[in-house]
């Protein structure tokens, strides 16, 4: 190897060191913030059964399948969607309906309740915790004005 090839493979190593640890970093921000000022009531409390099904079947489709391997060139075995569907049949029912008042809930419905604002939350954070476009792009704290002229 030549001495500039070691140079710039030196170089690059520096930027992705540091571009990794701004990118952790800003991922560990993130997800603190979020830890922080969520409260399990900002996440769903109802889990329905069919939409866990209708999710699963078309993650299997071959819609599903096309889509996943044009953008990961991959097939997907659906893993996140078969652990929704076999925890709605566990905590879910059947259809969505209307959330009963809290006063009105026995102890049952409470903790069921409780189980799946936890899943959202925890889906929630793990979605975070990958990273997404937010770590390269900061969100804008004011709108713009005629953003296309």
């Amino acid at each position: 190897m030549s001495k500039e090839e070691q140079e710039f493979n030196d170089l690059l190593k520096q930027f992705q060191d540091s571009e990794k640890s701004e990118l952790d970093q800003k991922r560990k921000e993130v997800l603190g913030n979020l830890n922080k000022n969520t409260a399990l009531n900002d996440y769903p409390s109802k889990l329905s059964i069919m939409t866990a099904l209708d999710e699963l079947i078309a993650c299997f489709a071959i819609g599903g399948q096309v889509k996943n391997y044009y953008r990961y060139g991959s097939y997907d075995s659906c893993e996140r969607q078969r652990e929704k569907f076999w925890f709605a049949l566990k905590q879910g029912s059947m259809f969505e309906g209307k959330d009963k008042p809290i006063q009105e809930m026995n102890q049952k419905e409470l903790e069921q309740r409780i189980k799946v604002q936890e899943f959202f939350k925890k889906r929630h954070l793990e979605d975070k915790s990958r990273g997404s476009s937010e770590d390269v792009w900061d969100a804008r704290s004011e709108l713009k004005d005629y953003s296309f002229r």
